[in-house]
């Protein structure tokens, strides 16, 4: 019997499918981002993965054909993990914010790691990395960064039409990414410093009442 199949039946009488191998692999997933975030992309293996996920090493041949089918798919379910999370912070906006609520948003979503795991962060680093050696794995990168520009979009006040919107949150997005790695490269910045050095760049982009 394959995994994630029960021997049970649904009310309409077809054979009902249990969540068991969705679960296990999420459990994979979630111990392939820690190490991705831990050791780079070359510490991804299957016999690695298993060991951190403490399942046997079948289990990771069994959902992933190869090393580029398991990094693909960890990269998107990083990506999907943390659209859920940041959206569920932009999706409490109820009205278009001014500058300084865009900043406490943003800071947020993006430097206060008592609400994120950190580890994510590497990992984010990690997979771009990655993708710069790796076409495989680009298009992920690519969907990452469209998923980052839509949410710094709708959180983004109306900004200064000299500047073509999509270039002004792009900028603003790139600039969240290089901090995030300067924090977490030199562990100097704290969180206001982060969003201090943020505010330079939303405050000339944006059109201030």
């Amino acid at each position: 019997m394959a995994e994630g199949h029960s021997t049970g039946t649904g009310s309409n009488g077809s054979r009902a499918k249990t969540t068991t191998g969705e679960r296990k692999r999420e459990q994979i997933l979630d111990a392939s981002v820690r190490v991705f975030g831990t050791g780079g992309a070359s510490a991804v293996t299957h016999r690695a993965v298993a060991k951190v996920a403490q399942v046997p090493l079948g289990s990771t041949t069994y959902y992933f054909t190869d090393r580029d089918d398991l990094l693909l798919q960890t990269m998107a379910h990083a990506r999907e993990a943390e659209a859920v999370r940041l959206a569920s912070i932009v999706d409490a906006l109820h009205e278009v914010p001014d500058v300084d609520r865009a900043l406490d948003v943003l800071t947020e979503m993006f430097f206060d790691k008592t609400v994120a795991d950190p580890l994510y962060d590497l990992a984010l680093f990690e997979m771009f990395m990655e993708a710069t050696r790796n076409g495989v794995v680009r298009h992920e990168a690519r969907a990452w960064s469209r998923m980052i520009g839509e949410l710094v979009d709708r959180v983004l006040p109306p900004t200064d039409p000299a500047v073509p919107r999509d270039q002004a949150v792009q900028i603003v997005a790139c600039l969240v990414d290089g901090l995030m790695l300067e924090a977490v490269s030199n562990a100097e910045l704290s969180v206001p410093d982060l969003t201090t050095r943020l505010r330079v760049v939303v405050e000339r982009l944006c059109v201030q009442p």
